[in-house]
């Protein structure tokens, strides 16, 4: 039994590991004195972070078979939200407050899911199938919760009177809360078939793959307290590679905004092998439920959560994107809408989103 659960878990026996022995060892000062040492353990422990990952998908996917979906759905991206909630707040605590890190953080996760993952998995997908389809419900359904809280909480923001900003952060809070738990009854009950595709000829159904697995033989039990546990390993080491971040940038100079997208690959990283998954399958309706899912959680939730902590810890929280962030939102938000009108993708508008993404990166190092 012993050799078993080393067998299926390796990404958090490994992970567990490098907490106990490595985090302890870097708050030495011969670690903090050396830039290249310091260099090595964040890639370590970076790397160990991303395959930690993999086995919260391992569990994540093996509770989706079970509950069905969209549960599995849900239960991946919470637990992906609640690595990045842990990791903001993680940044927010260290060292000199920075009032953008949420901010910069919630911009590159949407820019990395929409432009990045999803843009990618329709040019492969669209590539090897010509046109994928989907259900045009689930995507109607999550751009307009998305749109809308983008715009009242990281544009809004923008114009709101600073005499009664502290007054909106109480109102957004209560907000994202109703309309996300609104959002997760429809997705959950009454409109459940939203997010479902049968293709024509296909019997509704998992996956052969899948199907091997047998519901009765998956414990819930074990497989949810192997997630929690991996995704508090996880933390704590998230924690610790914080500190490397903020330090790091500082003595290389790099933008602000570099922070944001390391710790948004991080959190996309379970998410997105996941949904890659799906694509080369040609599942496209989970690609829609997982990327537009996690892109309408990361706002619904990371944002409340971080003004959250930033009144319990008395430090201000800027939402307000910039100028250039609102252009590259708004602009993928708008192809988006465009590229999932009729409820079927193709490789040109994988392209194009994959080019958006590009401008993303681009645009951080200018």
């Amino acid at each position: 039994m012993i050799t078993s659960f080393i067998r299926n878990e390796i990404p958090f026996i490994l992970a567990l590991l490098v907490m106990l022995l490595l985090i302890p060892l870097s708050n030495t000062s011969l670690i903090e004195s050396t830039l290249l040492l310091e260099g090595v353990i964040f890639l370590i422990i970076f790397a160990v972070i991303i395959y930690a990952a993999m086995g919260v998908v391992h569990h994540a996917e093996l509770l989706a078979h079970k509950f069905g979906e969209p549960y599995g759905t849900m239960i991946l991206t919470f637990s992906a939200v609640t690595v990045e909630i842990i990791m903001i707040s993680a940044m927010m605590l260290h060292g000199d407050a920075d009032p953008h890190i949420a901010r910069d953080t919630i911009f590159s996760t949407l820019m990395i899911l929409l432009n990045g993952l999803t843009g990618l998995i329709m040019l492969l997908g669209g590539l090897r199938y010509g046109e994928q389809k989907y259900n045009i419900k689930s995507t109607n359904s999550f751009f307009s919760m998305i749109f809308g809280l983008v715009g009242v909480g990281l544009l809004l923001p923008l114009v709101i009177n600073p005499e009664h900003y502290h007054k909106f952060e109480y109102f957004l809070i209560l907000l994202c809360a109703l309309l996300y738990i609104f959002f997760l009854r429809m997705q959950s009950k009454e409109h459940n078939y939203y997010f479902k595709f049968e293709k024509p000829g296909e019997h509704s159904g998992l996956s052969n793959e899948k199907e091997a697995v047998q519901k009765k033989d998956i414990s819930a039990l074990y497989h949810t307290i192997m997630l929690v546990l991996t995704i508090v390993v996880i933390s704590v080491m998230a924690e610790d590679l914080s500190v490397y971040v903020d330090d790091g940038i500082s003595e290389l100079g790099l933008p602000a905004g570099i922070a944001g997208l390391i710790i948004a690959l991080i959190i996309v990283s379970p998410e997105g092998l996941t949904a890659i998954r799906a694509g080369l399958k040609d599942d496209m309706q989970r690609v829609v439920n997982i990327s537009l899912g996690s892109m309408l959680s990361t706002v619904a939730l990371t944002i409340p959560a971080v003004l959250i902590v930033g009144l319990f810890i008395k430090q201000d929280i800027s939402l307000g994107l910039t100028p250039v962030q609102s252009a590259m939102v708004i602009i993928s938000l708008l192809i988006g809408i465009q590229s999932c009108k009729d409820g079927e993708s193709n490789a040109l508008q994988g392209f194009i989103h994959f080019m958006l993404f590009i401008t993303f990166v681009f645009l951080l190092f200018i």
